[in-house]
């Protein structure tokens, strides 16, 4: 595990922030879903997540056209997510061709789902902490353009609207 990672991820702030949400509530996780996969149609990508970023893992808490070890695992390594860049940089996070990105070439959660492009959004809790991501991800090399993010950033305030009645 990268050290300076888990420094940066794992503030206590940002942990005690992300404890006080209802993350695993079955109602709250069946409209995340339904917000993604909202955002798949939308942006026509095949895969678009909600998650939380916690100090060593992406917690996956609502998604669409996830599948296989990434559906059953519910979620990724921190150091593997790209939803962590997003996390780490408080703002819009766009890879146009994660094979060809200096900073993402040779990420294994890229190689073993064959995805390649990503839009991620911060999710930005009641507290003022940025807990994770909503995005969208393509298996195409991909620009977004400003109306994506703009669909993008919609959804994500539904994904925070929804999680704000499971704060506990």
């Amino acid at each position: 595990m990268n050290t300076e990672l888990f420094d940066r991820l794992g503030t206590p702030e940002r942990m005690r922030e992300i404890a006080g949400y209802d993350l695993l509530n079955p109602d709250l996780r069946a409209g995340l879903d339904e917000v993604a996969k909202r955002s798949a149609t939308l942006l026509e990508a095949p895969v678009s997540l909600v998650s939380v970023v916690l100090d060593t893992s992406q917690l996956i808490i609502g998604g669409h056209g996830v599948g296989g070890w990434v559906a059953e695992a519910q979620g990724t390594p921190a150091e593997w997510a790209m939803c962590t860049h997003t996390v780490l940089a408080g703002e819009p996070y766009c890879v146009i061709d994660g094979r060809e990105d200096p900073v993402h070439a040779g990420n294994p959660f890229l190689e073993m789902t064959g995805l390649r492009s990503y839009l991620g959004v911060p999710l930005l809790g009641q507290g003022g902490e940025v807990m994770g991501a909503h995005c969208v991800i393509d298996s195409r090399r991909r620009i977004f353009t400003d109306v994506d993010l703009a669909v993008l950033t919609d959804s994500a305030e539904k994904v925070m609207k929804l999680m704000s009645a499971h704060h506990l």
